[in-house]
């Protein structure tokens, strides 16, 4: 027996000198898109811990272990429309090195762990700010969706119900969150979202008052569809901080695509200027 194991050492070094180690993960910047499987995990390993993490879609489910990430996707039937196999994942550290990365589902993947080179720039001071920018749009989304309802403000129109579940101010930013949900068999498709101010009933007659469009700086949702037969969506709408005037109300449109199901929500003064903190 031992002079069996001592043949199984010897081929073992000979062959690990004969033949270069393969890498147990592939170093990648963070801007290239990485294959999630549904029958493997994937690893993703940062050079600190984890302070944040979004991802952009539900078919997608992470969890994390001080600096490392494991992504997986749901499979099944959730494999054939675009916005079932693609999204991104946004990452900041707890040095402040700000990741977003492309993801995209691959049943049959190679590589599975890889460790993620940061798009900080320290040379490049218009990127980091950019990048600041964005990471800052990503976090107050997370928050505003992560939130409790402290609103209830109701538009209603035949068979769609919509609401806005959450006003939310952090820093230099207001979000806006509203709920969309579609009780017709026939899925909804949203065209846009318009935001705009009109006077109070009161002020109605003044003839020099001009409406103004507000416009978010970011939409924490990507999918422009609703599904038929109870099917929901929620939408966080980022703003740079604003207030109206004093005869202003904040009215929302929800304007169907090729369809006339379009909805309004208007959202008092009051409300505006009550949002709930968040940190």
């Amino acid at each position: 027996m031992k002079y069996n194991q001592s043949i199984i050492l010897l081929l073992l070094l000979i062959s690990s000198n004969a033949f270069p180690q393969q890498k147990i993960f592939e170093e990648i910047k963070s801007s290239k898109p990485i294959a999630i499987s549904d029958i493997k995990t994937t690893h993703l390993i940062f050079n600190d811990k984890i302070k944040y993490l979004d991802i952009g879609s539900r078919y997608f489910v992470t969890d994390t272990i001080e600096n490392i990430i494991k992504v997986k996707h749901i499979g099944g039937d959730f494999t054939e429309k675009d916005e079932e196999k693609k999204t991104n994942i946004t990452i900041i550290t707890r040095k402040g090195d700000y990741y977003s990365i492309p993801l995209f589902f691959e049943r049959n993947i190679a590589n599975t762990t890889y460790k993620l080179d940061p798009l900080s720039n320290k040379n490049n001071i218009s990127m980091s700010q950019n990048q600041k920018k964005a990471a800052e749009y990503e976090m107050i989304c997370h928050l505003s969706r992560k939130a409790a309802d402290n609103y209830n403000i109701k538009g209603n129109r035949d068979l769609l119900f919509t609401k806005v579940s959450g006003i939310f101010y952090k820093e230099n930013y207001i979000a806006i969150r509203i709920e969309v949900k579609n009780f017709s068999t026939i899925d909804l498709n949203i065209d846009h979202f318009l935001f705009r101010f009109i006077k109070n009933k009161r002020y109605a007659q003044d003839a020099v008052y001009q409406e103004r469009v507000l416009r978010p700086v970011m939409v924490c949702n990507e999918t422009d569809k609703v599904k038929g037969v109870g099917g929901i969506e929620v939408f966080s709408f980022i703003f740079e901080k604003f207030t109206p005037n004093d005869n202003e109300k904040l009215q929302v449109d929800i304007i169907e695509k090729n369809g006339g199901r379009s909805t309004t929500i208007t959202i008092p003064r009051k409300k505006l200027l009550t949002p709930k903190l968040i940190n």
